[in-house]
């Protein structure tokens, strides 16, 4: 390698992509000569992004073991397999999504030629986290070098483990032809499935396997402890996340019985209202409670559906993580990424998580499907539950009412629509025989205390 391609490599791994015009500069020449001497470089392969004048070269990044470039491909609803790009590392910890069919959502005006400066933003969702993402870490972590705690892995970690072992990852999206094979196995009869019938007796099993540290499942996020399974009803088969509580009896694990009922509840009211949640069921065995919820970035047996977090989208193209679920729907809709329906829906969803305690509503815990053109739509609603009453690390079990912050004069409709939603759910929780006696009693308080917000806010009206 000659001095000037030494230099043109030292400035690509020092500033990641370049324009014949940085280069030129960095090398004292002309872009002429500039365009010559990538003509013919003879070092690692040199990629090209943009046309005309905003043209960008960047250099290639090998990853040992993995090499520097993989297949993204897609798995529709009717569960066939598309490619739908190419992903590269480049120097500088960079990477670019080199598109094979177009997806306007994946650049959208911030990354115009699929350059990304860290681990493309509709991927990060795929790192391990939560509950299952700890068992993840802890089964595969060994056997690929990594800690056993996912928050210490980077990026090229993340993709180790998911072009090993990524073959249920959330949304549509299967990376390497290795997962891809896999998954097409899947699709031959070789798949995992669980008769309705039985799951009364192969959940308590399952939930002990996942407690004991094996692994049943993907990496859905979330600190709840939780399975995935997949369920034959007849000729029905649906795809579910399971989260269940602890089967000694003790405090904490009542009062997590107690949380997985208040969700399933506020599911099924936030559907009878018109505000998609995801469907639940209820179901009892070996000491323990089984909170079922199906999978919607699933459709029947094979097909999937893209989906993002709001957490995701709002690092890519908002930069708002710490502001309510209200102020995203806003700049959600104004910038065309959600309808007004969704936006408004996304809306009620945060004043009603705020009248039931839901102090997680972090926005990771919303979701969106991914398309291919803007606006996208919002997700069924999940993990829409009371979190206030959660067990602290002490173990004691609060009990204080709820304090949800007051409606502003110009949210006071869409408040009022989500009061009436908890008021429902408060007084169902007040008169339930399946929760306890402690939880009645905080729901009662609950309601009287919606009842004040209600007289006092009425007059905005």
């Amino acid at each position: 390698m000659d001095r000037q391609e030494a230099i043109v490599e030292f400035e690509f791994r020092r500033r990641g992509a370049l324009t014949t015009k940085e280069l030129a500069a960095a090398l004292a020449v002309s872009q002429p000569t500039v365009s010559r001497l990538l003509t013919s470089f003879k070092g690692p392969r040199i990629h090209r992004m943009g046309g005309a004048r905003s043209t960008r070269y960047a250099l290639s990044r090998n990853i040992p073991a993995l090499g520097s470039d993989w297949p993204i491909y897609e798995i529709d609803f009717d569960g066939k397999t598309h490619l739908i790009g190419n992903l590269h590392a480049l120097e500088a910890k960079q990477w670019f999504f080199e598109q094979k069919v177009p997806w306007g959502t994946l650049r959208g005006e911030e990354f115009p030629y699929g350059l990304y400066p860290d681990f493309p933003w509709f991927l990060d969702d795929l790192r391990p986290r939560g509950f299952l993402g700890r068992a993840f870490a802890l089964k595969y972590g060994k056997l690929l070098g990594l800690s056993a705690d996912p928050r210490a892995w980077m990026a090229d970690d993340v993709l180790s483990a998911l072009l090993r072992y990524g073959r249920n990852l959330q949304g549509s999206f299967v990376i390497g032809e290795e997962m891809l094979s896999a998954v097409q196995e899947s699709m031959l009869g070789n798949q995992d499935m669980l008769a309705s019938a039985s799951r009364t007796k192969a959940y308590p099993s399952m939930a002990d396997a996942i407690i004991a540290g094996e692994w049943p499942g993907s990496s859905a996020a979330g600190e709840q402890p939780k399975f995935t399974a997949c369920i034959k009803d007849g000729r029905s088969i649906r795809h579910v996340i399971v989260k269940f509580n602890g089967d000694r009896g003790r405090p904490e694990d009542i009062r997590w019985a107690d949380l997985l009922v208040a969700e399933q509840l506020a599911s099924s009211i936030l559907s009878d209202a018109g505000i998609t949640a995801s469907k639940t069921q209820l179901i009892t065995a070996g000491g323990r409670h089984f909170l079922e919820s199906a999978r919607f970035d699933r459709v029947g047996a094979y097909g999937r559906k893209g989906l993002v977090s709001l957490a995701a989208l709002d690092a890519a193209f908002l930069g708002y993580p710490d502001t309510p679920w209200t102020v995203a729907a806003e700049k959600l809709q104004r910038t065309g990424w959600l309808s007004s329906g969704d936006a408004d829906r996304l809306s009620a969803l945060w004043w009603f998580g705020t009248l039931i305690g839901n102090t997680d509503m972090h926005y990771g815990n919303i979701s969106l499907y991914l398309e291919r053109n803007r606006p996208i739509s919002l997700a069924p609603s999940y993990d829409m539950l009371p979190m206030l009453y959660r067990p602290n690390i002490e173990g004691s079990l609060p009990d204080r009412p709820i304090t949800p912050p007051p409606p502003p004069p110009e949210s006071i409709k869409c408040w009022s629509r989500a009061s009436a939603l908890a008021s429902t759910f408060w007084t169902s929780l007040s008169k339930s025989s399946d929760v306890s006696s402690a939880f009645r009693k905080i729901a009662k308080q609950n309601l009287d205390s919606i009842s004040k917000y209600n007289k006092q806010f009425s007059q905005f009206s």
